[in-house]
């Protein structure tokens, strides 16, 4: 994959085949150079890994909210993963369909989760029992129903800092496995929402895949057991 975007040429750094000279010259300083070379090039590589499976490539506007990057990617055929209803209109009006967003994130507000629902999102991953109970009100209210994942802590370490580490039980993010099975089982049928899914974040700038295996896999072995049990849990991208 390695290959080089932003390259000195006779002193002078280079995007692409443009000078940041030149850059600063017609736009001032200071200012940010994306390269939609780059952007391309890794969304390309990431998706021909995925090519075959049932996957949906979500870019995190967290990452970056600059319009034109969110644009770059949703030309490509990315969804958007967003945190607010800020990040959520920005997605839409580059161009991502509202049927490619995924709103995640802790703290959403009865508004925002408004606003998912008016646009039509693809899906809500929901952080906490507490927020599924504000978003089956929030549904309830304006006719609607909600499709969900909820967010699962496998606790797992992933290794990485421990400030950056969301998957293990001590942390705050996500809902136990157990009292995720035993609440989906013993709540089959909630007002407004529709659970189609599980979702995991164990963390932040992992540098080993064996986390990801291991978190991958109780996540699993949990959707097994619900879809054994009745729940219609969806296998998707």
């Amino acid at each position: 994959m390695s290959r080089h975007f932003f390259s000195y040429r006779e002193g002078r750094l280079h995007a692409g085949e443009v000078t940041l000279e030149a850059l600063a010259a017609e736009y001032g300083t200071p200012f940010y150079c994306y390269s939609a070379d780059a952007l391309e090039h890794g969304y390309r590589y990431f998706a021909e890994a995925l090519k075959g499976l049932p996957a949906t490539i979500c870019y995190a506007l967290k990452a970056n909210s600059n319009q034109a990057v969110i644009r770059t990617f949703a030309a490509l055929g990315a969804g958007a993963d967003v945190v607010s209803e800020g990040e959520l209109r920005r997605a839409l009006a580059a161009g991502v369909p509202a049927e490619k967003i995924v709103f995640a994130g802790v703290g959403k507000t009865a508004r925002e989760l408004a606003a998912g629902l008016d646009a039509g999102i693809m899906q809500f991953n929901v952080e906490s029992l507490s927020e599924l109970k504000l978003l089956s009100q929030v549904a309830s209210a304006r006719g609607a129903t909600a499709p969900v994942a909820l967010r699962v802590n496998p606790d797992v370490d992933a290794g990485t800092l421990d400030k950056i580490t969301t998957g293990r039980a001590d942390t705050k993010f996500g809902i136990d496995a157990a009292a995720a099975r035993d609440f989906l089982l013993a709540n089959r049928e909630i007002p407004g929402i529709r659970v189609e899914g599980l979702a995991v974040h164990i963390g932040s700038q992992l540098t080993d895949v064996a986390p990801y295996r291991l978190a991958f896999e109780r996540l699993i072995a949990l959707y097994h057991e619900l879809r054994a049990a009745g729940l219609p849990l969806k296998m998707k991208g």
